[in-house]
């Protein structure tokens, strides 16, 4: 199989690990992380084709290695390039958030390490496929209709493993959705989404140009399924962090880091943060999961 290695730079600082494991998305399919290794895998979807992708840091660098069923074309390395840089989100200016990070005890660590570039997927497409299978459900429930949807209509990859569907690959019947996926209730909004990228309705473009929150929050909230807390979620992905994305599990993990049975209220939650903006739903997140990165984050 042609194997082809390609080299990305990173910002200063930057940490691979603390990217991946910012949230949960590295443990959803077509991604897997190889701890022996600190190597992150992945499946790439370039045009038609799927790739075996492999990212590991090397100092002020990542090595990125592709696997092919056959020779890569330079536009194709091109766009595996471009492909890890928007997910690693290389691009990403956040030095105003690292800035008031840096004079905040609490997220100082935030500054220090260059926390807060999350892991997204190739595309937005993905990205709100997966935020809807994370609504109402397990996160157990999470990864099971990932995997489904990905075994049951992505393109193999020489490895054997999938690449995430294409909106066109995810044109499929809404029973498709509740019996081989299992997503339930979701398969409409399912359905909506795949037919809406895949006839250009939608288009990645117009989630990621910029432009005001208020709008791009309309636009998520105007998408089948997609309520407060979904549309907070994509916010953040799509490089807004204005919106808190507030959910069961935020308000008891502030309960827990506060000490009280009782997680404070929302408002006051984001009068807590409202000191960075326009970064409040990072600086929040960041509080929550600090001890995820051994920073052992407490309450603000």
């Amino acid at each position: 199989m042609p194997v082809r290695t390609l080299s990305l730079p990173v910002p200063h600082p930057f940490e691979l690990r603390l990217c991946l494991f910012g949230h949960g998305w590295v443990a959803l399919a077509p991604h897997r992380y190889d701890a022996a290794a600190d190597t992150f895998h992945t499946v790439l979807l370039l045009r038609e084709r799927a790739v075996d992708a492999s990212v590991r840091q090397a100092g002020r660098a990542l090595e990125l290695r592709l696997t092919s069923g056959a020779r890569l074309a330079a536009a194709e390395a091109t766009l595996a390039r471009a492909q890890l840089a928007h997910m690693l989100r290389l691009h990403c200016d956040l030095s105003g958030f690292h800035t008031i990070c840096a004079a905040e005890p609490r997220l100082g660590w935030a500054a220090r390490r260059g926390a807060g570039r999350l892991l997204r997927s190739a595309t937005v497409f993905e990205d709100l496929m997966k935020l809807l299978f994370t609504t109402n459900t397990t996160w157990a429930g999470t990864e099971a209709m990932t995997k489904n949807l990905v075994a049951a209509a992505g393109a193999p990859a020489p490895s054997g493993a999938r690449a995430f569907p294409s909106p066109q690959q995810c044109l499929r019947p809404r029973s498709f959705y509740r019996d081989v996926v299992r997503a339930g209730y979701r398969a409409e909004a399912a359905v909506r989404l795949a037919e809406g990228f895949a006839s250009g309705q939608l288009t990645d473009e117009q989630f990621l140009a910029a432009q005001p929150a208020h709008e791009l929050w309309q636009r998520i909230t105007a998408l089948h399924g997609f309520g407060p807390y979904a549309a907070g979620q994509a916010m953040r992905l799509c490089g807004h962090y204005e919106e808190l994305a507030l959910d069961s599990w935020c308000r008891a993990r502030l309960a827990e880091l506060a000490g009280r049975a009782r997680p404070p209220a929302d408002a006051t939650v984001r009068r807590r943060y409202a000191k960075y903006a326009p970064y409040q739903g990072l600086a929040l997140w960041l509080d929550l999961t600090a001890d995820w990165h051994g920073e052992g984050g407490r309450g603000a």
